[in-house]
């Protein structure tokens, strides 16, 4: 089909289209307004000791210590993504999510209503990342045993701007429109075209 054609097809079809297109528009204003205030937050948590151990052998820098600890980092990150863990920060207002960004580093990534309320849940998160490595302890009765260490959130606002979802739904607006003529004109089958 030559393309004088289709644009025949869009100038009968314009109103269709262009209302598709507004419908669209419009529901991400709405969206907008209607949205809930959120704020998304990140976790810095560092695996690390209690304590040095001093020792007289050559301990190849330290090379199992720190592959102990990236061990312990894997079961800190499955602690975090537990059920569990979401029952005991009741604040979070969507998934805890985390990943081990080095052997020691973790970063965990959460959803508050409110920026105090991110705070909170990283303190929350701390101490009961510390309570289930002492209850690992206990049993062990190791001297120098992982302890979990907290940075401050850093909170940022989570909703989403007008201009972002005027420009998103505009998009899936002109899309939808576009296969909307093209359909109706199809099945419509003007005999004037």
């Amino acid at each position: 089909m030559e393309f004088n054609k289709f644009f025949d097809i869009f100038c009968v079809y314009k109103a269709l289209f262009w209302s598709i297109v507004l419908l669209s528009v419009v529901c991400g204003a709405f969206y907008f307004l209607l949205q809930k205030q959120t704020f998304k937050s990140s976790l810095i948590i560092n695996v690390t000791r209690d304590a040095a151990k001093s020792q007289n052998v050559y301990t190849y820098d330290d090379f199992y210590r720190l592959q102990a600890d990236e061990r312990f980092a894997d079961t800190v990150v499955q602690w975090i993504i537990s059920p569990q863990m979401r029952e005991e920060t009741k604040n979070v207002s969507g998934k805890l999510t985390a990943k081990r960004r080095s052997s020691q580093v973790i970063e965990v990534s959460f959803s508050t209503k409110t920026m105090r309320d991110a705070q909170t849940v990283a303190e929350d998160i701390v101490t009961a990342l510390n309570d289930k490595s002492k209850k690992l302890n206990e049993k062990q009765g190791q001297d120098h045993w992982f302890i979990i260490q907290g940075n401050p959130p850093t909170v940022v606002d989570g909703t989403r701007s007008l201009f972002f979802l005027i420009g998103l739904c505009g998009m899936i607006g002109f899309f939808t429109a576009f296969w909307s003529v093209l359909i109706r004109h199809y099945f419509g089958n003007p005999t004037h075209l």
